[in-house]
């Protein structure tokens, strides 16, 4: 398949998003995004958290460089290792097992670990969000998101991912 129409033209800018965490809550939601997201996980070992704050930097216009982005990665990835790691494993083999589960009350505990989760995902989007690029802004936050997700992903994955982001952030 050609990709004459690869990266999309650009589109109106949506308003800048302040908070990662605001801006991660709408887009993973967006469909094909959390999908897109969870298979860069799944398949390559990459950090949801890590791709959103890029997509975030990139829907604002900052480009970020491969020192910025293993600042970020290195300043996060004890808390992503040994916290929410660790409560997603959890979260998840409480879905199979061990006996007693799965029942009502591991689906209770499971919705709680699920909540933990959650917050510490929000903290570590916290720590990301401390680390701003320096003000290099991209032609379009188009072009910013795609040079992001570049230096993120495997070029096998890029462009799903980008995809699925590009259509929640600049055509929701």
């Amino acid at each position: 398949m050609p990709d004459d129409d690869w990266p999309p033209a650009p589109v109106a800018s949506p308003t800048p998003w302040n908070s990662l965490w605001d801006f991660s809550l709408t887009v993973y939601a967006a469909p094909d995004v959390a999908e897109a997201c969870l298979r860069a996980q799944d398949q390559h070992g990459l950090d949801v958290n890590l791709i959103l704050w890029a997509a975030w930097l990139g829907a604002n216009g900052h480009r970020l460089t491969s020192a910025e982005l293993a600042a970020a990665a290195s300043a996060s990835d004890a808390w992503r290792r040994e916290v929410v790691q660790p409560l997603r494993a959890v979260r998840r083999r409480l879905k199979s097992g061990p006996p007693p589960a799965p029942n009502a009350n591991s689906a209770a505990l499971r919705e709680q670990v699920q909540a933990a989760e959650l917050e510490a995902e929000r903290q570590q989007q916290q720590m990301l969000q401390a680390f701003p690029p320096r003000q290099r802004l991209e032609a379009t936050p188009e072009l910013a998101l795609a040079a992001n997700i570049a230096l993120l992903l495997p070029a096998g994955n890029r462009r799903a991912v980008t995809e699925a982001l590009h259509a929640a952030i600049f055509n929701p």
